[in-house]
């Protein structure tokens, strides 16, 4: 006669491979589910000044912020030599424009693909011209605006451009808007030359963009003898109504007149 705790253990046996798999699945189940990588991109738009004798600090400046882009404003031959050296390798995608007035150059570091660029030429009287670029980025194709528009200077005077270049750069950004894509995720970003209240960003806001307040000093400041003389916000980023900002910050760093404005950016969710 067979020992009944024998077939007790045979009948058992077929039971094992499904409680293991059950087992497996409470395993899995309470695991946590990987989080997906967030869909964020990380721009600076900084005003390097053409003139600013320490190179050095600026490019540290810019290492240092480590954005996935990077657009900078009066580039010229020099610049364009130095930017290339020191960052072959952290931006592999690199564009430069150098322009008859040395402060009209511009130039774009990006880790991610560039899949269109070219030049938009300022309209009469504009002095600098602008660039549009489509970005293969982390949520799609990406249209970005890269001004650098009109300084508020008249016939060598600043209180003349105060009064007499708003219009100026309004016909700038009027001229550039018919080259935009419609629907295609964008941002406007650069040195526009003008406080907030302006006449270009008031432009802008009408077309639905919102300007990306800041936190941190000024993005301009006139400095001498160490004091600052004289200090206003007038490099801008700004973004239509598909995309939303956060961790907007102006840098205290490099030695240009401007300060680099860095600001992370994402779809913005229903």
């Amino acid at each position: 006669m067979a020992d009944p705790r024998i077939s007790v253990i045979f009948r058992a046996v077929p039971l094992l491979p499904m409680f293991a798999a059950l087992a497996l699945g409470m395993v899995r189940a309470s695991a946590p589910a990987s989080a997906e990588a967030p869909r964020v991109l990380r721009l600076m738009t900084y005003n390097v000044n053409y003139g600013n004798l320490d190179v050095g600090a600026t490019l540290d400046t810019i290492a240092g912020a480590d954005a996935d882009i990077v657009l900078l404003q009066e580039i010229t031959e020099g610049w364009k030599a130095e930017l290339s050296r020191r960052f072959g390798k952290q931006y592999p995608h690199q564009v430069f424009h150098i322009h008859s007035r040395a402060a009209g150059g511009l130039a774009v570091l990006s880790k991610h693909p560039i899949g269109a660029e070219h030049v938009l030429p300022s309209p009469e009287r504009g002095w600098f011209p602008a660039e549009r670029l489509v970005i293969d980025g982390p949520f799609g194709a990406l249209q970005i605006l890269h001004v650098h528009l009109r300084p508020a200077i008249a016939n060598g005077s600043w209180i003349q451009g105060y009064l007499l270049t708003p219009p100026l750069r309004l016909r700038e950004i009027e001229s550039y808007w018919p080259h935009l894509t419609a629907g295609m995720p964008t941002i406007i970003a650069g040195d526009f030359n003008e406080l907030p209240s302006g006449s270009a960003i008031e432009f802008l806001e009408k077309q639905g963009f919102a300007r990306v307040p800041t936190t941190g000093p000024t993005t301009w400041h006139y400095v001498d003898e160490g004091h600052d003389l004289l200090k206003m916000d007038i490099d801008h980023v700004m973004l239509d109504a598909s995309l939303t900002a956060h961790d907007a910050a102006v840098l205290d760093a490099g030695t240009s007149d401007h300060r680099p404005i860095v600001v992370t950016i994402a779809p913005r969710t229903p």
